[in-house]
Parts: C-alpha cells; structure tokens; sequence
C-alpha cells in the first residue's frame, strides 16, 4: 500500500466508506465522540465538510432522530448522538465493527512486511551451518 492510498483509508470513516458521502461523515464524526454535543461550526470544522452543508444535514438527522438538538444559553444549539435509538446503536456496533476489521487488516500487513523483511534478510545473511 502507497502513501496516498493509506491516507485515503485513514479518511474514509466506516460508513462514508459505504455511501460516500457527507450524511454519512457527519455521522461516522458523531460516533466516533459520541460521549461530546458540537456546534455546527465544530462539526464542520472537524469533518472537514462545508459548514453550510453540515447546516443543511443536521436537520435531517434530527428530523431521522439520529441526532439530538440542545439549546444552550438561549440561541446557542449543540448537537449530539442520539444514543436512545435503536438505529444509532446498530449504525455504532457497524462502525466499531469496521474500525476493528481495519485495524486486524492493518496489523496483518504490517506482520506480513515484517515476515518478507525478515526471510529477506534471512538470505542476505544465511547463519552458518554446522559441519
């Protein structure tokens, strides 16, 4: 795997990676601190999409009731994870799935370098036989 490849994976949250799209890199942001509420300016900050665009989503997810709405000193509006529904749940258990498949994928190939590495220098240096 390349550089470049490897940041593109490092980018794609597990469920952008499906649908491709900022709906669901909104979300995939919101799983992964879910214990925190954020502003839209933060969210969009953070994923990296439009803030007009994340202003755009979040109704819809309220609306969907993935996300909770809180209304802070007055005007101020955070949002969160809505952690009460049954479809956050299963989109969580999904994304936390995901990550851990990544991470044995990861650990795997790393294991394989090293492996290849090792047989390579295996053959460079052959240890000495006894006579």
């Amino acid at each position: 795997m390349d550089e470049n490849t490897e940041l593109t994976l490092i980018k794609n949250r597990p469920l952008e990676r499906i649908f491709r799209n900022n709906i669901a890199r909104v979300i995939d942001f919101l799983i992964i601190n879910q214990q925190f509420n954020f502003t839209t300016a933060e969210i969009s900050k953070s994923s990296e999409i439009p803030l007009r665009t994340v202003q755009r989503i979040i109704p819809q997810l309220v609306q969907n009731k993935i996300v909770i709405e809180n209304k802070y000193k007055g005007k101020m509006k955070n949002y969160e994870l809505n952690r009460n529904s049954k479809l956050v749940e299963i989109l969580r258990l999904y994304s936390i799935e995901t990550v851990n498949v990544f991470i044995e994928e990861a650990l795997d190939e790393k294991r394989t370098r090293a492996l290849i590495s090792n047989s390579k220098l295996a053959r460079i240096h052959p240890s000495t036989t006894v006579n």
